[in-house]
């Protein structure tokens, strides 16, 4: 197995990838696009809600987390230890991590969500008593009794982004 090491220009903390067991998704929103927005807070809604609207189609009890970012017990190290605006939750846990980058183009999103949440090779980065706060505060859709695959999920997340309105 390879661990290589990416920074993801859209920011955010730390986040492992296997990608047998995560969907990622990246969105594009060209700016005047009407659901640009110039507040970097209030971009992330449209997105988590449609996100969470998807989940909630297959029985995830999902909704959106709308209050400020909360650097969580990693002091911001480790993404799904944090919360932010936008982002997924379901059962008080993250469920959806969103980054975004801005340029004058526009802003993208990068979203990564979990099968079964694992702190892989990030356990290292911090403490045992701060690895199991992070599990704590983190989810998968299995938690749930959520069978898809993650090529299923991929799927409807975009059909949920692509199809539906804000």
């Amino acid at each position: 197995m390879r661990n290589d090491l990416v920074r993801r220009r859209s920011g955010g903390g730390l986040v492992w990838l296997d990608p047998a067991a995560i969907v990622w998704v990246d969105v594009f929103v060209p700016a005047g696009d009407p659901l640009w927005r110039s507040d970097v807070s209030e971009a992330f809604h449209w997105l988590g809600r449609r996100l969470a609207m998807a989940f909630s189609h297959v029985g995830v009890p999902a909704s959106t987390y709308r209050g400020p970012y909360e650097a969580g017990p990693s002091q911001g190290l480790v993404c799904f230890a944090s919360l932010g605006p936008g982002e997924v939750t379901a059962g008080g846990r993250k469920l959806v991590g969103v980054s975004q980058r801005r340029t004058r183009e526009g802003s993208r999103f990068q979203c990564v969500a979990y099968e079964r949440f694992e702190l892989g090779p990030l356990a290292s980065a911090v403490d045992s008593g701060t690895s199991d706060l992070i599990r704590d505060r983190a989810a998968g859709w299995a938690e749930f009794g959520v069978s898809n695959s993650p090529s299923e999920i991929a799927r409807l997340l975009m059909g949920f982004i692509t199809e539906h309105d804000a």
